[in-house]
């Protein structure tokens, strides 16, 4: 930091001085990028010791003629529109070092915002596209949907292809947190990593900023996915994102790229997944007397022939105004997966098992007849099957109804005589991860202690449902919100062995079964149709991640759709022994 020090004095001559905190980007020797109020993008210059400085200077200028301006100077601070195309590239893919580009356009991720500086539309689309008013079209894009002209820190936003300058249509890889350059990432393997063997590997320490775990940075791994998406429930990519950074100064590493194999990395105990605490931590301990109880509970489950008795609740994920996750591109949106993979189950399930089965939305216009489309629309006409009706406007209204239904079903089949051990409830899902490295099925289980005793949304509008209406609050005691986790995950595991059995590629890079989402800051949740179903078996599968390549031809293909639902029938005849 001497050097950037240094050139304070040629800089304050060259660009006008923010209040943020400057961003200093190594770029080759003799050349840095640098930030300043997240508005102001330019390098700094000093040409090495015993090169010729006119030299130096012109192959980074967009005019070499200018370089006999500099010849005579010690370091110069060269504004950004002063450069040539390649040192532009190189200069913003080394200062915003999360970008890469593909065939959609350019992907920008926030560094900074506030005090750190202000991040805007208008410069981003200065050095990206030439030109600061092409922001309007940006904004246009609806896959831009949550953007404003001021940016928030970790927030991802597509610059389309079509604005973007030749030069930069450079296709690149995602650079998230990339391992070493020395060193060449390996390819994802088709097993997962033994979790239990990464937990016996960390070390624990404390110091004054408080109680952290150590773990050693094996050949080709990097934070983003070897430490944030494996050690912790982080699943955001903006979250995931900050936790890289607290990880990053923790660790006190300086430049993310240029890391060891056997770096020191060092994780605040509070970010960490429940089975990577330390033994004798409570979080470690109430993870382990799941585990336990989850086994018992294998040994005395309920057995019954070709699924008699058996009562299944199918949730298909979002529809109607709420698309879910989606690519335009390949035509694919997350509901009409989901609800596609559902018909499958409902079909083989009413046609090959003697169980019951319920869905909690229908699309009035296709019914429940399974597609063999490989690209969809995202026009349906979908409603939650309560009494009356709910047309899925409101993303948060209708999470809350599903779980209100089904608990009616609950109800009105125990009354009946139903053993409640003997029902299901399953939410589909599809997953839309930032890094596209990253891909295949995961599981989210009700984590006992991040449910509450009780739970009664907020709004009149509940009081239209009959569903509702019945029983407008949802208890359950601690004893039943850890039976409802272990019986969970043991469905959960057949899932994952089943899908295994079908060539059904699973999550990998971490835990793929998982009984809560952390957030950065500390917030760890469950997600409401689990939180509150009272049915004890429940799980939300995320069957594959729509911003990952493989994944999309997988999904886009009716014959893996019918896989996965042949390997969640087949998991649910391994829970019930049948």
């Amino acid at each position: 930091m001497k050097v950037y020090a240094l050139l304070a004095i040629s800089i304050l001559c060259a660009v006008e001085v923010y209040g943020g905190e400057p961003i200093y980007a190594p770029v080759e020797p003799g050349l840095v990028g640098v930030l300043r109020d997240g508005r102001q993008l330019f390098a700094e210059c000093r040409p090495p010791k015993g090169v010729d400085a006119a030299a130096f200077f012109e192959k980074y200028l967009a005019n070499p003629l200018d370089a006999q301006r500099y010849k005579e100077r010690i370091s110069v601070a060269l504004r950004f529109d002063q450069l040539n195309a390649a040192t532009r590239l190189k200069v913003l893919l080394r200062v915003f070092k999360q970008d890469s580009v593909d065939d959609a356009g350019w992907w920008h991720t926030v560094l900074c915002e506030g005090t750190e500086g202000q991040e805007s539309l208008w410069a981003l689309c200065e050095w990206v596209t030439g030109k600061g008013t092409n922001y309007r079209k940006v904004m246009a894009d609806k896959r831009n949907h949550a953007a404003s002209a001021v940016l928030e820190k970790g927030q991802r936003v597509l610059i389309p292809a079509a604005l973007v300058l030749d030069i930069m249509k450079v296709p690149l890889p995602k650079p998230v947190e990339t391992p070493s350059t020395k060193e060449t990432a390996k390819p994802a393997e088709e097993e997962p990593a033994n979790l239990d063997a990464l937990a016996a590997e960390l070390k624990y320490g404390s110091d004054a900023q408080g109680p952290y775990a150590v773990y050693r940075l094996r050949s080709g791994e990097a934070l983003y996915t070897a430490v944030v998406v494996r050690f912790t429930d982080i699943g955001d990519n903006g979250d995931i994102l900050k936790a890289c950074e607290v990880v990053q100064r923790r660790s006190g590493i300086r430049n993310v790229r240029d890391m060891q194999t056997g770096q020191k990395i060092l994780i605040p105990l509070e970010m960490l997944s429940d089975r990577y605490k330390p033994q004798g931590d409570k979080e470690r301990k109430d993870y382990d007397e799941t585990i336990v109880e989850a086994k018992r509970l294998r040994k005395e489950r309920l057995r019954t022939k070709d699924l008699e008795g058996v009562v299944v609740v199918l949730d298909p994920g979002h529809g109607g105004r709420d698309h879910g996750a989606e690519h335009d591109k390949s035509g694919l949106y997350e509901y009409a997966l989901n609800y596609d993979v559902v018909c499958r189950v409902k079909q083989l399930l009413e046609s090959q098992t003697r169980a019951k089965v319920y869905v909690t939305v229908k699309d009035f216009k296709r019914g429940y007849e399974i597609s063999d489309a490989r690209r969809f629309s995202p026009d349906n006409n979908v409603k939650v099957l309560t009494t009356p009706p709910y047309e899925n406007v409101d993303a948060k209204i209708s999470a809350n109804l599903r779980w209100y239904l089904a608990n009616s079903i609950y109800r009105a089949e125990v009354k009946k005589g139903v053993e409640p051990r003997k029902m299901v409830f399953t939410s589909f899902h599809t997953d839309a991860l930032f890094d596209g490295r990253l891909r295949g099925a995961m599981i989210y289980l009700p984590g006992a202690k991040y449910r509450r005793e009780r739970e009664e949304p907020d709004g009149g509008i509940y009081a239209r449902f009959k569903e509702a209406k019945e029983q407008r609050a949802v208890s359950t005691s601690l004893v039943e919100r850890r039976r409802d986790e272990a019986l969970s995950r043991n469905l959960a595991d057949d899932i994952m062995q089943a899908l295994g059995k079908k060539r059904v590629r699973r999550h990998l890079e971490g835990d793929w079964i998982r009984s809560q989402i952390r957030q950065d800051g500390g917030r760890v949740y469950v997600p409401t149709v689990l939180r509150n179903t009272q049915i004890p078996t429940k799980v939300l599968i995320e069957s594959a991640n729509l911003t990952n390549e493989a994944d999309r031809e997988n999904l886009a293909d009716p014959a893996w759709r019918q896989r996965f639902a042949e390997a969640y029938v087949d998991a649910l005849c391994m829970y019930f022994g049948s």
